[in-house]
């Protein structure tokens, strides 16, 4: 069975791609859940599929990061 759920992600996580943190549309990402502010920022990672790739998120104000 698949685990669909975010799991949470130390910062050094972010290292393990090349490209740069994305802006994330005008409405944000998945709450953060710590602070409950939309993610503004997130760094493609090398899992999922073609078409649901998942992201690496990141809430700047409480310095937490997470895949989903």
């Amino acid at each position: 069975m698949l685990n669909t759920s975010p799991r949470l992600e130390g910062m050094h996580a972010a290292t393990a791609t090349t490209t740069g943190w994305i802006e994330a549309a005008a409405e944000g990402g998945p709450d953060c859940f710590f602070c409950g502010d939309p993610a503004r920022r997130y760094k493609p990672l090398n899992e999922g599929t073609l078409t649901s790739l998942r992201k690496l998120w990141w809430c700047r104000p409480c310095e937490t990061t997470w895949v989903a």
